[in-house]
C-alpha cells in the first residue's frame, strides 16, 4: 500500500541526544519545555525538563517495520527507545518495558512523567493551542474534527490489520504540536496512547482503596532530586542511587516501586539511600516513589465519559490533571477528551493496580487529546495502540 497523499514533510528542529545501540548511532530528538505557571493550577510549577519530541520507537525501526528489534510483548532488554522522526512507533510494549526501554538510554532518561504530560496538556490550554491529532481512524491519518489535517500513513501497523490507521511519529501538520509550531511536541492527540510514569489507580483488590490514585512522591524533575531512576545498588531493605541528592526522609512513609514492580514502605531516606520496612531486596534498575492519596478519583463519575473539570483544587492530585467532574459532553477547555477507569479486581496479581495512558489512539475519535486519561488496564497489558515518550531530567 502507498504512502498516503500528505505534503513531503521536513523534521522540525529539536535538540538531537546521541546514544548508541548495535554498532550504531542513534539520535533522541528532544524538546525543551521550559519552567510556567497556570492560574487554575495555585502554587505549581510545571516544564523545566526535556521531553521526547517524538512516540518512541525501536532503534531500527522503519515505515513499514514497527519491531525490529524487539518482539511484541517481550522484555526490552539493553533496547534503548528513540525519539526519531517519520517511523513507526513502538507498540504491544507494557508500562514495565516502557520504563525500562527509556532508562536504557541512561542516566536522567525515563518514561515521560505523569506530572510532565500534565506540564505539556495545560501549557497547550494555557496558550490556546491544544494539539488536534490522528483520532479519525482514516486513510490518510487525520483528524476527526479537522479532516484536512493528515499524516503519513504507518505501514507497519496498517500491515498487521488494514482497518488500523496509525500515522508515522511526527509527520503531521504543525497543528498536532503542543505548541502548534514546527519545534513542538507531536502526537498528544490520537494515534497510540502513552503510558505515563508515575500515575496509578489502586482497585478492589485493595479493599476500600479501590478507585485511590497512587501518584509521584514529590514534583522535582532534577536528575539528583526526582523521586525516579536507576538504581545504583540494592542490598536486604534498602535501594541506593547514586546520582540523587535527595532530603533526608522526604519520602519517609511513602512506597518504593521496584524494577519488577513490586511496592515496598520506604522507612526512611538519606540523600541517596532508601530504606525500606518489606524485610526484602528489592529488584535492581529503574524504580519510582510513590505517595498514596486517600481520593477516589473514580467517584460519581462513569466510564468513557468525557471531562468538564479537573482537580485543580486538591494539594495532592492538581499537578497531575486527573478529571474531577465528566459527562457525556466534556467541557472544551479541555478538548471534550474522555476518562476511562475500572475499579475491578483484575485477578492477575495481589495487589494489583491499573497505571495511567494518556493522548488517545488512531480511533479515539473527539474523545482523544492531551487530557485524556486512560486507567483501564494493569501495568503488565500491552495492545496494539499503546506506546510511550521518553523524557530527560538534567
Amino acid at each position: 500500500m502507498p504512502f498516503s497523499r500528505a505534503p513531503r514533510v521536513v523534521e522540525p528542529p529539536a535538540a538531537w541526544f546521541p546514544v548508541s545501540y548495535g554498532g550504531k548511532t542513534f539520535y533522541n530528538r528532544m524538546v525543551w519545555i521550559p519552567e510556567f505557571t497556570h492560574d487554575d493550577v495555585a502554587g505549581v510549577t510545571f516544564g523545566g525538563f526535556w521531553a521526547g519530541k517524538y512516540i518512541c520507537s525501536q532503534p531500527n525501526a522503519t515505515y513499514v517495520n514497527d519491531k525490529p528489534d524487539v518482539a511484541d510483548s517481550a522484555d526490552p532488554g539493553a533496547v534503548p527507545a528513540i525519539s526519531q522522526y517519520g517511523v513507526a512507533g513502538w507498540r504491544c510494549v507494557s508500562y514495565w518495558s516502557a520504563r525500562k526501554a527509556c532508562a536504557n538510554l541512561g542516566v536522567g532518561w525515563h518514561l515521560l512523567t505523569a506530572f510532565e504530560w500534565a506540564s505539556l496538556a495545560f501549557y497547550s490550554e494555557k496558550h490556546k493551542c491544544m494539539p488536534t491529532g490522528n483520532n479519525a481512524n482514516t486513510n490518510p491519518p487525520s483528524d476527526t474534527t479537522w479532516p484536512g489535517q493528515v499524516a503519513k500513513l504507518d505501514l507497519a501497523c496498517n500491515a498487521r490489520n488494514a482497518g488500523w490507521y496509525a500515522n508515522l511519529v511526527g509527520t503531521g501538520p504543525n497543528a498536532w504540536a503542543h505548541n502548534h509550531q514546527a519545534d513542538g511536541v507531536m502526537d498528544l492527540n490520537g494515534n497510540m496512547w502513552e503510558w505515563c510514569l508515575g500515575l496509578h489507580m489502586r482497585t478492589a483488590d485493595e479493599g476500600a482503596a479501590a478507585g485511590q490514585p497512587l501518584v509521584l512522591a514529590s514534583l522535582n524533575v532534577g536528575l539528583t532530586t526526582s523521586p525516579y531512576g536507576s538504581s545504583t545498588a540494592t542490598g536486604v531493605n534498602s535501594l541506593t542511587d547514586g546520582n540523587k541528592a535527595w532530603t533526608v526522609n522526604e519520602f519517609a512513609g511513602m512506597i518504593l516501586m521496584d524494577s519488577a514492580g513490586t511496592r515496598h514502605d520506604i522507612a526512611s531516606n538519606t540523600a541517596t539511600v532508601l530504606t525500606l520496612t518489606s524485610g526484602l531486596t528489592p529488584a535492581s534498575g529503574v524504580y519510582e516513589i510513590l505517595k498514596a492519596v486517600a481520593v477516589d478519583i473514580t467517584a460519581g463519575m462513569t466510564t468513557a465519559n468525557k471531562i468538564l473539570t479537573l482537580r485543580d483544587a486538591d494539594a495532592d492530585l492538581k499537578a497531575f490533571a486527573i478529571p474531577a467532574t465528566s459527562d457525556g459532553t466534556g467541557a472544551s477547555k479541555y478538548g471534550t477528551d474522555g476518562y476511562w477507569f475500572d475499579t475491578t479486581d483484575p485477578g492477575s496479581a495481589p495487589n494489583a493496580i491499573r497505571s495511567a495512558r494518556r493522548g488517545g489512539a488512531w480511533d479515539a475519535g473527539t474523545s482523544a487529546g492531551v487530557f485524556a486519561l486512560h486507567l483501564n488496564n494493569v501495568p503488565s497489558f500491552a495492545g496494539v495502540t499503546i506506546s510511550f515518550r521518553c523524557g530527560k531530567s538534567i
